[in-house]
């Protein structure tokens, strides 16, 4: 994938922007490939990273990128319109705890432990898992019984049965949908525990 890319890119000269939020959230004894580690793709491409993401903190929508200083100036012009900067407090607090290595180091074991738990917990269910080696969503597919939309589904759920999943159809632009949910395991066990059982209800 990645020489398809790098060729694809040098033929119509494109630039790259890479979404490396997940680069810590691995599993499966697999690695994380960067676009900056290919010498001719690094020049032409923007690695993009998320603190938010990587220490479960989505909310405080802390990142940053890396690129060439070609790319960074042409990057600061828009950014200074877009956001001034992230609140220092925030700043602080992110570089006091990446101090210890072992607070991302280990995430990708953490988590895993997380989505083997939720798998095994939904076993004996009629919801399908699609295989996920990352990230700390499930993707799953819901048995027909249910409903013919995604967006149904994932409604009455919330609804009666307090369960919330989002529907995949969302990320599509033209809403095309494949009868999946997205599940987030990044809760306590005991959650996830009550979340399957409903789920193995249904």
């Amino acid at each position: 994938d990645w020489r398809e890319l790098e060729a694809l890119a040098l033929k119509h000269n494109l630039v790259v922007i890479s979404d490396e939020v997940y680069e810590r959230l691995i599993f499966d004894g697999l690695q994380h490939h960067s676009v900056l580690s290919f010498p001719s793709l690094a020049d032409r491409s923007v690695a993009v990273y998320s603190f938010g993401k990587t220490f479960h903190a989505t909310g405080w929508k802390v990142g940053y990128a890396v690129a060439s200083p070609a790319i960074t100036t042409e990057i600061r012009k828009a950014h200074q319109f877009i956001t001034f900067a992230v609140n220092t407090p925030v700043q602080l607090a992110l570089a006091d705890y990446m101090g210890n290595p072992d607070h991302y180091l280990h995430l990708g074991r953490f988590y895993q432990q997380k989505r083997d738990f939720f798998l095994k917990q939904v076993k004996g269910s009629s919801f399908r898992a699609l295989p996920c080696s990352g990230s700390y969503f499930q993707v799953m597919a819901y048995p027909r019984h249910l409903g013919k939309s995604d967006m149904e589904v994932a409604t009455w759920m919330t609804r009666e049965k307090k369960l919330a999943a989002i529907p995949v159809s969302v990320f599509y632009q033209d809403g095309t949908d494949h009868q999946l949910l997205r599940f987030c395991f990044a809760k306590r066990e005991e959650t996830l525990a009550r979340a399957t059982e409903i789920l193995r209800e249904l």
